[in-house]
């Protein structure tokens, strides 16, 4: 009990004017570890944004221990703790790549495979060795995994240059926005391939 309150009084610290105050908070959680995930997670769902980010940063340090807990949050959480886990994943980065792409696979939680999706978004290359699973994704039932596969494949740049043939495949999706991001994933990868379905989609 004695641990979670000071847990709780640290967090606290975070909306201190004071930076040493702050940094000192953050670094005696990150040296806490493990026993402060469940509470980080909660201020996660604070209104302050500057809080969701120091939050943030601690799990990040904190790493991997944090990912299955992270994960398990996710597939209940509201919208708003939603997307803070979800960009607290992309911090996180590689270390949560297998459990994003499983993330993908559920076909029940359609949220779920929407916020793996964006958390893949901010790691461009470094989330190469989910290609694969992007690449499926962008067949998904629902626009929103589609538009950001599509979105997530772009920001890999040359990196998602064995996803051409399937983006060129999904340049006849029935949704414009994803067309609008495939194209966008098009033009970052740039190899010879994509540009000539560019130039064959805008001619049509």
């Amino acid at each position: 009990m004695r641990d979670e309150k000071r847990i709780a009084d640290l967090i606290e610290d975070f909306e201190d004017f004071d930076d040493d105050v702050r940094d000192a908070a953050k670094a005696e959680l990150i040296a806490i570890g493990e026993p402060a995930i469940p509470q980080l997670i909660d201020a996660l769902a604070h209104d302050l944004w500057d809080i969701v980010e120091q939050a943030a940063d601690v799990l990040k340090a904190i790493g991997e221990p944090a990912i299955p807990v992270l994960m398990e949050e996710l597939e209940i959480a509201e919208r708003h703790l939603g997307l803070a886990i979800t960009s607290t994943l992309t911090r996180i980065g590689e270390p949560a790549i297998p459990a994003l792409v499983e993330a993908l696979s559920n076909e029940v939680n359609e949220e779920m495979r929407e916020y793996a999706v964006r958390a893949f978004t901010g790691m461009g290359a470094e989330a190469k060795s989910a290609i694969p699973a992007l690449i499926q994704a962008l067949s998904d039932p629902e626009e929103e995994v589609r538009t950001y596969a599509a979105y997530a494949l772009g920001k890999m740049e040359a990196a998602a240059a064995d996803a051409v043939p399937a983006l060129v495949k999904a340049l006849a999706d029935e949704s414009e926005r994803v067309q609008e991001h495939v194209v966008f994933a098009l033009d970052k990868i740039g190899n010879q391939k994509a540009q000539e379905a560019l130039k064959a989609f805008t001619q049509t």
